[in-house]
């Protein structure tokens, strides 16, 4: 029997908590669909624009974006963390990076990328690294894959690709991430229990 085919394409930010559980939740949901052929695609999305290239202090970035509700906000992230197997450890966290340089890295490796995401993911909210540290960078790339060392000319092109993925994000009118287009068909926004996404997933086959 042939197997079916999903292409999901997964807009996020690396330093997005909410995007972290998402990826959690998917990889137990198509855990449920064995028999389907997945290619996961990551595409840049940058939660903070504005943040500069050295980052932003980490209590300095939280009271200007939630003010004195962060404490309660983030106890529900952790919450949610936890359920779905992630041990946030938010106070390791000095500083919120700007994440242009490792949307690059993760997008400069190819189909490699979804996966290398999820050593970004643990560094930044788990170790508490600054991942746009170019030294951690490489230490990161080296764990994942000894041989893995991006060409400048795939930087190069990740950099034109990132801001293709901003630009279409704009068009699409996403405000938020996680956002998971399936099948170029359906879409789906936020970090949603897996019996949704399974609805989802189930839908885009049958189309």
């Amino acid at each position: 029997m042939k197997r079916k085919k999903l292409r999901i394409e997964i807009f996020a930010d690396i330093i997005c908590p909410w995007c972290y559980i998402g990826k959690k939740r998917l990889e137990k949901a198509l855990q449920d669909r064995p028999q389907i052929e997945v290619e996961l695609t990551w595409r840049g999305f940058l939660l903070n624009p504005s943040i500069p290239q050295s980052g932003i202090d980490r209590k300095q970035y939280l009271l200007s974006k939630f003010g004195h509700a962060a404490s309660s906000v983030y106890s529900r992230i952790e919450q949610a963390g936890k359920q779905t197997g992630i041990n946030f450890n938010f106070d390791a966290i000095k500083r919120t990076p700007d994440s242009r340089s490792i949307h690059e890295l993760i997008i400069a490796t190819d189909f490699n990328g979804y996966q290398l995401s999820e050593l970004f993911y643990k560094a930044y909210f788990i170790d508490g690294k600054d991942i746009s540290d170019k030294n951690i960078q490489n230490d990161i790339l080296k764990a994942f894959d000894a041989k893995l060392h991006p060409t400048q000319e795939k930087i190069m092109d990740a950099k034109e690709t990132l801001k293709s993925d901003l630009i279409e994000a704009k068009e699409i009118g996403i405000d938020g991430v996680p956002f998971f287009i399936f099948n170029s068909q359906l879409s789906l926004a936020g970090a949603h229990p897996e019996h949704i996404l399974l609805t989802t997933i189930d839908a885009a086959l049958s189309g």
